[in-house]
């Protein structure tokens, strides 16, 4: 299945707003304090390339929160199999944001898809690109390609974009490094004992 830039940016972003909230590498105590201010999801924007953060007003805090929970409910939904309530809160997500798809061009980037309007609410154009990436995931028949991080220490989410579908880390140089660090340390131990 081969993604495009699109598609590939939308998940990128999405699995990036639904780890906020959860226990990770780099938020072992959960991530939720990321996206504690204006600040952090003008930041979050920022990171992503979303277009027109100026308009980012205080109530796309609690907001975007909101839309990160229910998009992690969507990712639940993926890693249980049941594609019939991934498909619902998507397009519950995707009507309540307002998204309209249509093609844009800014700073230097060439055509690209924008799901929403650039003056809609910051959080809203943020889940509705989110959600998009999603969607299109799902309507390709690869919401297992949605996994949860195999680590006991981590929670996050990912997308496996490997060839084989066999990534089970959401990072092999922390997560996948520390469990094998971890069993070689073991049996070391139980080979000298």
């Amino acid at each position: 299945m081969g993604f495009g830039a699109d598609q590939l940016e939308a998940l990128a972003e999405c699995v990036d707003l639904i780890n906020t909230g959860r226990i990770t590498p780099a938020a072992p105590h959960g991530a939720a304090e990321r996206l504690a201010t204006l600040g952090d999801v003008v930041a979050f924007g920022r990171r992503h390339r979303v277009e027109n953060l100026g308009a980012a007003r205080a109530s796309d805090v609690p907001r975007l929160r909101e839309l990160a929970t229910r998009l992690d409910l969507v990712a639940a939904a993926c890693l249980a199999g049941d594609e019939a309530m991934a498909i619902r809160l998507l397009n519950a997500v995707l009507a309540e944001t307002g998204a309209v798809p249509q093609i844009a061009a800014h700073d230097g980037r060439g055509a690209h898809i924008h799901v929403s309007r650039a003056g809609a609410p910051l959080a809203d154009r943020i889940a509705a690109h989110s959600a998009m990436g999603l969607a299109e995931l799902v309507v390709a028949g690869a919401s297992g390609r949605i996994r949860s991080c195999a680590s006991p220490a981590c929670d996050a989410v990912f997308v496996d974009l490997s060839r084989n579908q066999s990534r089970r880390y959401c990072d092999s140089r922390i997560c996948g490094n520390r469990i094998h660090v971890a069993a070689y340390r073991s049996r070391r131990t139980a080979a000298a004992g």
